[in-house]
Formats: structure tokens, C-alpha cells, sequence
């Protein structure tokens, strides 16, 4: 079967709103996947996401997420039910320091803090690692082994709480930027999105039926197939070489140019225009939807520091869901998180997700 023959995740969405439909009491036999971008601090993009899908009242509609470094724990925080309160991490605790210092970079130390990011920062936004291991809706986040002879590419976010935390930073750990390799498992892994910027593919292999991409910038048939600069060439990749090994610092250095590759391939995909060669043998092509991210949006850069940047891009990725499921028009669905960005300071409060979940049947079941 085709993956364009099966209803769209939006259907399968509908239906399980309407029937009241939780996770492992299904009614029907499909297994319905997030896939989620990060990119840095990019990945406020698809914490906005997030933050729509939870106070749509669609959480439990999913049955299993998988995440990309920032993506990842963007995901944890949505599967513990907390998806607002991650997406305040982007232009609060991870605005500034301590964990984004470029100058630690002079000093050949991690510009990004992990440990504080994850220990402290996630868990002071009410991060509950033994709660993710048990959740209801399994976390899996891809990784980069270290070692090109493991076949490790992703962990389910599971365990005690010091492994749920140690595979957290390893899907985040950028090469350099986050200083060396962390372990997980006893083996050393760095960011998945090094193989893997949008887990799709991993979603598929997790035996996903259908899967709704959330991506943190657009996924563009057309785009220039990008390729490191040559002062990247020059000065990052020997210093990421020193510091992994000259598989990662390989890898590193196709980066832009896969990521590009793999945006036409997931665009192809979801629009029926081609099969991945070589997919999962016996089993049939996943739905493969794909929220697209509007080219209006300003993309954050990886290490970005504007706050207005970051609200603005978490917004865009809130309406980009409320889009995706025809919330808008005259009677358009205003995204709740806008107060508490106005006021960065003030304390996170959930949407009533009730109301909006009738409302996402009424106009679904109009159309």
C-alpha cells in the first residue's frame, strides 16, 4: 500500500478526537508519529508546534514522537504534557547565559551548556525524566555514534532518570559547540541531526502508519543544494576533526548539503511524486503530512539572541499548526502562548484544551 492511500494524519486526528481515542485503547490500526525538526535555537519553530498541537487537545491522539535535538527535548516536554513550558526555555533560560556563551569558545570550551540546559534549565520548567520513561506515548531521539562500526541511530527516551537525561544531551550535543561527545550507554554519541535533521525516516522504521512531520524551517522541493562555506571549510571542520574524529568531522562536512537532499526527498514523498529506494522490506510506505513552515517567518539562527526573533518564530509555528487544521478565516484561533511571550516573565498557564478540541471536530467534520 501506498502511503497516499491511507486518510491523511489530519483524518486520523479527527476521528480520534471524536471518538475520544487515548493512547494503547485505539480503535483503529493506526500508529500516528511526530517526527520533529530541531536545529538549535531554530527549533522554536517546532516548539511553537507543539504548543498548538497540546492546547488543541491532540496530545492524545499520537502514539508515539520522535525527536531531533532540539527537537527531542522539545518533545519531552510535550509528551509529560508540559509543551507551553518548553517552549519558554527558548527566550528565557536558553536566551543567555549560562548556557549560550560564545565567548567560551575563545577559551576552546562548549559554548552551549548541556548539563545546564537539560539538569537544570528543562527541570526547572517542570521536566520530569521518570515521567517521560513512563509515558503513555514513547519519546525516541536520534543520535550520531562516534564510532562508524555502531549501528545505534536513535534511543528510546527511556530508563532511569540519569539515561533519559544522558540521551537528551546526546541528541543535542553539536560537534564543538557543545564540546565533546556524551555518553549514553557507555558508548559516545554527538547530535542526531548529523545523519538525520528531520526523523522521518526513523518515525517509519518505528513502525509509524502515518506521520506528521514538524519541521523548524521550511521543507522546500526547489531549494539550493547547500554546502559549507569555505571559511567553514577552513576553520571548522579541522577543529572538529581534533576534537571527534575525522568520521564526524566527515559528517559535519556533508551536513548542509544532505539536510537540502533530504527536504526535496521528504517533499517528494508526502506528495506522492516518489518511494525512498530500499524501503522497509514487506512493510507498506507510512502518510507522510509535513506542517509547512510559512517563508514569512524569520528563521532564528542556530546561536540566536534575539528575543523578538525567537517569539515571533514560536508564534509562526503555533499558527502554522492552527493553518494546517483550517482554524483560520474570520473566526481564526488565536494562539493563547502570545500573552505569556508579551510578558516573559510571567507564569505559564495552560489553555482550557476542551473547548478547542470540539472546536477542531466542529469545523473538521464541516469540511
Amino acid at each position: 500500500m501506498h502511503g497516499l492511500d491511507l486518510p491523511s494524519a489530519k483524518q486520523v486526528i479527527l476521528e480520534r478526537l471524536t471518538e475520544g481515542s487515548v493512547p494503547g485503547e485505539r480503535r483503529d490500526d493506526y500508529r500516528l508519529a511526530l517526527a520533529i525538526e530541531g536545529g538549535g535555537m531554530r527549533g522554536v519553530v517546532s516548539a511553537g508546534m507543539l504548543v498548538a498541537l497540546e492546547q488543541l487537545g491532540i496530545t492524545g491522539c499520537i502514539d508515539l514522537v520522535v525527536g531531533t535535538s532540539a527537537g527531542a527535548l522539545a518533545g519531552a516536554f510535550f509528551v509529560d504534557g508540559r509543551a507551553v513550558e518548553g517552549s519558554v526555555l527558548f527566550y528565557t533560560e536558553l536566551h543567555d547565559e549560562p548556557f549560550l556563551d560564545r565567548s567560551r569558545l575563545l577559551r576552546r570550551d562548549a559554548a552551549l551548556d548541556l548539563d545546564y540546559l537539560v539538569d537544570t534549565a528543562a527541570v526547572s520548567r517542570g521536566l520530569d525524566f521518570t515521567a517521560i520513561a513512563a509515558s503513555p506515548i514513547p519519546l525516541y531521539a536520534t543520535v550520531t555514534p562516534t564510532d562508524p562500526s555502531v549501528d545505534t541511530r536513535h534511543f528510546h527516551v527511556a530508563g532511569s532518570a540519569e539515561r533519559v537525561s544522558s540521551i537528551l544531551k546526546a541528541t543535542a550535543s553539536l560537534p564543538v559547540l557543545a564540546g565533546g561527545a556524551k555518553q549514553v550507554d557507555d558508548l559516545d554519541y554527538v547530535d542526531g541531526g548529523l545523519h538525520e535533521q528531520i526523523p522521518w525516516r526513523t518515525a517509519a522504521a518505528l513502525g509509524a502508519t502515518h506521520v506528521l512531520v514538524l519541521p523548524s524551517k521550511p521543507v522546500s522541493a526547489d531549494a539550493e543544494l547547500d554546502s559549507l562555506s569555505f571559511v567553514e571549510r577552513v576553520s571548522v571542520i579541522p577543529v572538529v576533526r581534533a576534537m571527534h574524529n575525522d568520521h564526524i568531522a566527515e559528517l559535519v562536512s556533508q551536513l548542509p548539503g544532505r539536510s537540502s537532499r533530504e527536504a526535496w526527498n521528504l517533499r517528494a514523498v508526502s506528495e506522492g511524486r516518489a518511494t525512498p529506494i530500499g524501503w522497509m522490506e514487506g512493510r507498506p510506505q507510512p502518510r507522510f503530512d509535513v506542517i509547512q513552515v510559512p517563508d514569512t517567518i524569520r528563521l532564528p539562527g542556530r546561536l540566536e539572541r534575539e528575543r523578538s526573533v525567537l517569539v515571533d518564530a514560536l508564534i509562526g509555528g503555533a499558527n502554522a499548526v492552527v493553518h494546517h487544521f483550517d482554524l483560520g478565516g474570520e473566526d481564526a484561533v488565536a494562539v493563547e502562548q502570545r500573552v505569556v511571550l508579551t510578558h516573559p516573565d510571567a507564569p505559564v498557564k495552560h489553555f482550557r484544551a476542551s473547548q478547542l478540541t470540539e472546536l477542531v471536530i466542529e469545523r473538521g467534520l464541516d469540511r
